[in-house]
């Protein structure tokens, strides 16, 4: 299940009396378990039927003795235990045997507890807990957002703000911060801090502007290597240059921005030549394990290149890598050459 289906349950009132929710997406979390919150305890008595444990300090009999509580003026309670130590493998304040006996009390929890365990550390799907968990309740996966779904939580996330933003300046916000990217670490909080400062930068202003998002959002190495093969692809060798001596100036190696430049046109390569084969950007993204909306991006920047210029492309930036690891160019020297020898060529030129 996902934070989707566990919201569903209790607007349908078919929650369960036990989950475990887990995920690298510590504030889709939060969210959920407050929306969770809300809906099951009245705040009028949530001193009374709201209780969080620390997993990390508590005991089993501390567990059970808050859910077999009852509700004080309501129908429902709800005990939310953190950071339980038995879902990682460790074992500092709960026994083995204490654990046996938590697994047991799962087959008799009151109608009136609905008890959540929450775990912001990898939990080991080999545990009994963990086995008890999927078969007397249920498992909340709380992991990064699909393509969709991402789009659609920035959008009800601006609107929050009362402000309007176009689906063409989201894929922009995505793309700058990197969310959907390989292996990356942006998280939903770091998106919620980019659409803050974009809403307090706006003023009263209504709609997001992708200026705003230009200025605003941090650019990711992936965006500016964009950005320089784009120049590249465009012949204009001021920008080139630019781009590359602004990341060589934010800290990053020659020898790193040349890996990434020479990705980006086995990139290029690649799909230029499944394109003319007929593939459709749908068809492209897992052959080679990219976003689908990557490879439109790249799918408009291939226009400024043909097959035989990539491949040429790819052919001097393995040449120039060389000749900088042997000792045989400066690094710097040897990337502006390329980059001067790239931008200045036209697209049939080399």
């Amino acid at each position: 299940m996902d934070y989707k289906d566990v919201l569903k349950d209790l607007k349908n009132k078919q929650l369960k009396n036990l989950y475990l929710l887990y995920g690298t997406e510590y504030y889709l979390m939060d969210h959920t378990m407050d929306t969770l919150k809300k809906g099951i305890v009245d705040p009028s008595f949530e001193q009374f039927n709201y209780q969080m444990i620390d997993g990390k300090e508590a005991n089993i009999n501390r567990i059970i003795n808050a859910c077999e509580t009852l509700p004080f003026m309501g129908n429902k309670r709800m005990v939310v235990v953190k950071d339980l130590e038995c879902f990682t493998g460790k074992r500092n304040n709960i026994s083995e045997e204490e654990e046996k006996n938590l697994l047991e009390y799962f087959k008799n929890i009151p109608d009136t507890t609905y008890l959540f365990f929450v775990s912001k550390q990898d939990v080991d799907q080999r545990k009994k807990i963990v086995k008890a968990i999927k078969s007397y309740g249920d498992i909340i996966v709380c992991s990064k957002l699909l393509e969709k779904d991402v789009y659609k939580w920035i959008q009800k996330s601006f609107h929050k703000y009362n402000k309007e933003i176009k689906d063409r300046e989201i894929v922009l916000l995505v793309e700058m911060i990197g969310y959907l990217d390989k292996n990356s670490q942006k998280t939903l909080e770091d998106l919620d801090q980019e659409i803050h400062k974009l809403c307090s930068y706006v003023g009263d202003r209504k709609t997001i502007l992708k200026d705003d998002i230009e200025i605003l959002a941090p650019k990711t190495i992936e965006n500016n290597i964009f950005a320089l093969v784009e120049a590249i692809g465009t012949k204009d060798v001021e920008k080139a240059l630019y781009l590359f001596n602004d990341m060589i100036m934010e800290g990053e190696a020659e020898t790193k921005i040349l890996y990434m430049i020479t990705r980006q046109f086995r990139h290029l390569f690649q799909i230029k030549i499944m394109e003319n084969q007929g593939y459709t950007p749908m068809a492209i993204a897992p052959k080679l394990g990219l976003k689908q909306f990557v490879v439109k991006k790249y799918l408009n920047q291939a226009r400024n290149f043909n097959i035989q210029t990539l491949k040429k492309s790819l052919e001097v930036c393995l040449s120039t890598d060389e000749a900088i690891k042997k000792g045989r160019m400066d690094g710097k020297v040897g990337m502006e050459m390329l980059i001067v020898q790239f931008a200045t060529k036209s697209k049939k030129a080399y």
